[in-house]
C-alpha cells in the first residue's frame, strides 16, 4: 500500500526566498554603504596630503558644532570654515574658546583675531610651505584602520544608503552622510560627540564664499611680522593639534657620543650625560639631541608663541626678544655660554634657545617632602608632580640629565631636550629641589625661575645655602618650591615673589597649607591639598618610595600631569615617571637611577 504524499508549501519557499533576496538586499546595500564611507575617508586623507592634485579647481568647506538646546557650548573648537584656490589664495576661520580667529592669503598674509583684545599680524604674501607640509603629514598620523578594524567599525556604525537619485545618502548610527559622485563627501552630520553636541560639516570642490569667513580686519594697528614666522607658528599649531593621534616616539636603544659628553637611550627613556665648560656641555647637549631640540622649539616658540599672540594682540617672538634682553643682567654669564654651545651644537639661531630658555613657565604642581616619623625607616623622601602642558608634546623629549660643569656641583636634571634650567633636579650634596607656580605674571625683572632653581643646586651644599641662594638673587613672578637636604634630614617650603621670601618648617601652620602634618612639607593647591593631606596621615609611618607614587596619583596629580619624581636624597636615587600620549605620569611606569650610574664613565 503506497504512502500518500504531503502537500506541497509553496508559501514557504517563496517566503525563504524572500528573507533571502532581503537579506541579500540588506547586505549588499550595508557593503555599498560600507565602501562609499571609506572611500570618502581615504579621499580626505589623499586630498590633505596633495591638495593641488585632489582639488585642481579649489574647494571650500564649513563646519559647526551643533548643541542641543538648553545644552552648553562646547569647549574648544566651535567652528571652522573656508576656502582654497591652487594659487595663493585662501581663507580659513576658526572659533576656538569663544574666540574668532581668521587666517588667509591674498596680496598679503595676515592673521586675525577678534577676542579680547584683539590681534592683527600682517605679513608680505606667502606660500605658506610649512604649513602645507604640516597638513600633508596629518594622513601619516591620521587612523588608517586595516580590512577587519575597518570591518569591525562598520558593524557598529550599520551604515546604510537611503537615496541614489542623486548624490547618496549614507545614515549610520550617530549620523549621516551625502557623498558625491566624486567620492567626496558634501554634507555630513554627526548627531552626538561626548554625549554634549554634533558637528555638521559641508564641502564643495570649488572655491566661493563661506559664511563663516571674516572679511574685515579687527579695528587695530597691524603688528607687522616675518612671512616665514607666520608661516612656521600655524604649521607648528597644526602638528600639535595631530598630537593626540600619534604616539609619544620611542627611540630605539643606542649610545653616542660627543666631546666628553654622552647619551643613552634605553627602552625608549633618554639619559644625557654632560662633562665640560659651559660652552661645551652646552655644544654637548645640543649635538646629542639636535632633532629633539629642534622640534620642542618649534612648538614652543612658534605653535605655544602663536597662542600667546592671539591671547595678547602681540608677536610672541618680538616681545621674548624683548625679555631676553631685559633679563639679561640677572642671568650668570655661564648659562648665556651654555646657551651658545646648545644653538652650535643644534645647528639652530642661539636667539631661538634663549627665547626657549626663558620662556615664562606657568605650572600647577604639587610637592611633599617626608623624613622621620612620617616614613618607614626615617629615611627623607622629596616626591615632586610637575603638572604642565602635556597637550603639546613635552613628554615626546623627556630627557633626564646628569651634569658635571666645571667649577660647578654635580647635579642631575629631570628636563626637556634643549631646556638647560631646572624645575626638578637634586645635586650631589644631597640637596633636591622641585618648584610651583603661582601668580605674577609679567614682573621679569630678575633671574628666571628654572636658572634660578639650577643656581641654587649648583652653588649650595646645604638646605640653608640653598634658601640663601635663592632668598640673595632677584626673583620674578610668584613660585613656591619644596627643598630638602638628606644630610640634615629636613626640608623647607618656599613662597617667593620679588619681593618676598617667606619659608615653612616642616609641621607647621600657614593660612595656605592650614592642615600641616608633623615632619612633612606637604605643597599643592585647593583638592589637592586636601588630597595630598589625607593620603599622607593614612599611611603615615608606612611611607616609602612605592607607597609615595601611590599618594601622588590622581587626584593630588592633575590631568596634565607631566612628570613624576620621588627623590631619595639620602642615597643619591631617584625615581622618574614621564607622561605618555594616553595618560598622565603618574600612571606610567617609574624608572629608578643612582648617583653611581648616571656619572659612570662612558661604556
Amino acid at each position: 500500500m503506497s504512502e500518500t504524499p504531503r502537500p506541497r508549501r509553496p508559501w514557504r519557499r517563496r517566503l525563504l526566498g524572500s528573507a533571502s533576496i532581503a537579506l541579500l538586499v540588506v547586505v549588499a546595500d550595508w557593503l555599498a554603504a560600507s565602501w562609499l564611507l571609506w572611500s570618502s575617508y581615504g579621499n580626505l586623507l589623499d586630498g590633505l596630503r596633495d591638495p593641488k592634485k585632489a582639488f585642481p579647481g579649489g574647494f571650500q568647506f564649513e563646519a559647526r558644532a551643533e548643541v542641543a538646546a538648553g545644552a552648553k557650548k562646547p569647549g574648544g573648537i566651535g567652528a571652522v570654515g573656508g576656502w582654497w584656490t591652487p594659487g595663493r589664495e585662501f581663507q580659513l576661520f576658526l572659533e576656538f574658546e569663544g574666540k574668532k580667529i581668521a587666517i588667509g592669503c591674498a596680496d598679503k598674509a595676515w592673521l586675525w583675531s577678534f577676542g579680547k583684545p584683539p590681534a592683527r599680524f600682517e605679513s608680505d604674501a606667502s606660500g605658506f610651505r610649512e604649513t602645507l607640509r604640516a597638513i600633508a603629514e596629518m594622513p601619516d598620523t591620521l587612523p588608517r584602520p586595516n580590512f577587519p578594524q575597518r570591518a569591525a567599525i562598520s558593524f557598529s556604525l550599520h551604515p546604510f544608503i537611503v537615496g541614489f537619485l542623486s548624490d547618496p545618502e549614507v545614515r549610520f548610527r550617530g549620523g549621516s552622510a551625502v557623498i558625491g559622485s566624486d567620492g567626496w563627501p558634501r554634507d555630513v552630520r554627526i548627531s552626538r560627540v561626548a554625549g554634549e553636541h554634533g558637528w555638521h560639516m559641508m564641502f564643495a570642490p570649488a572655491p566661493g564664499t563661506v559664511a563663516l569667513i571674516e572679511r574685515k580686519p579687527p579695528d587695530v594697528k597691524p603688528v607687522v611680522i616675518p612671512a616665514e614666522e607666520l608661516d612656521r607658528s600655524v604649521a607648528a599649531a597644526i602638528r600639535i593639534l595631530a598630537l593626540p593621534w600619534q604616539p609619544v616616539p620611542k627611540e630605539a636603544d643606542k649610545v653616542a657620543r660627543e666631546g666628553k659628553g654622552w647619551l643613552e637611550v634605553k627602552d625608549g627613556r633618554r639619559v644625557l650625560h654632560l662633562s665640560g665648560t659651559a660652552r661645551e656641555i652646552g655644544y654637548q647637549h645640543g649635538k646629542l639631541l639636535a632633532p629633539n631640540i629642534k622640534r620642542m622649539a618649534e612648538r614652543i616658540l612658534y605653535g605655544v608663541g602663536l597662542a600667546y599672540s592671539l591671547e595678547k594682540g602681540q608677536w610672541f617672538l618680538r616681545e621674548a626678544e624683548k625679555l631676553v634682553e631685559r633679563q639679561r643682567p640677572y642671568i650668570a654669564p655661564e648659562y648665556f655660554e651654555e646657551m651658545q654651545g646648545l644653538a652650535e651644537g643644534a645647528g639652530v639661531p642661539v636667539t631661538m634657545m634663549q627665547i626657549a630658555n626663558i620662556f615664562p613657565e606657568f605650572f600647577h604642581c604639587s610637592g611633599a617632602a617626608l623624613f622621620g616619623k612620617a616614613t618607614k625607616d626615617g629615611e627623607l623622601l622629596h616626591a615632586r608632580v610637575l603638572d604642565y602642558m602635556t597637550e603639546v608634546g613635552l613628554q615626546d623629549d623627556a630627557v633626564l640629565i646628569a651634569i658635571e660643569r666645571t667649577g660647578a656641583r654635580r647635579i642631575v636634571n629631570v628636563s626637556y631636550a634643549g631646556f638647560i634650567g631646572s624645575v626638578t633636579g637634586m645635586n650631589e650634596k644631597q640637596v633636591a629641589i622641585g618648584e610651583m607656580g603661582g601668580g605674577g605674571v609679567g614682573k621679569w625683572d630678575g633671574t628666571p625661575m628654572s636658572l634660578l632653581v639650577r643656581g641654587a643646586l649648583e652653588n649650595s651644599d646645604t638646605l640653608e645655602q640653598a634658601l640663601d641662594y635663592m632668598r640673595t638673587h632677584k626673583r620674578t613672578c610668584e613660585y613656591f618650591y619644596v627643598i630638602s637636604d638628606g644630610k640634615s634630614k629636613s626640608a623647607r617650603g618656599v613662597a617667593a615673589t620679588p619681593e618676598k621670601f617667606e619659608t615653612v618648617a616642616p609641621g607647621q601652620a600657614d593660612p595656605r597649607l592650614p592642615d600641616p602634618v608633623e615632619d612633612t612639607v606637604l605643597l599643592s593647591a585647593g583638592d589637592r591639598y586636601k588630597e595630598l593631606v589625607k593620603k599622607v596621615r593614612e599611611n603615615y609611618g608606612k611611607i616609602g618610595p612605592q607607597e609615595l607614587i601611590q599618594i601622588i596619583k590622581r587626584p593630588v596629580a592633575m590631568k596634565s600631569n607631566l612628570h613624576d619624581v620621588i627623590f631619595e636624597p639620602e642615597k643619591l636615587a631617584l625615581w622618574v615617571a614621564n607622561a605618555d600620549r594616553g595618560g598622565p605620569a603618574c600612571n606610567q611606569p617609574y624608572a629608578q637611577y643612582s648617583w653611581s650610574e648616571l656619572f659612570r664613565p662612558a661604556p
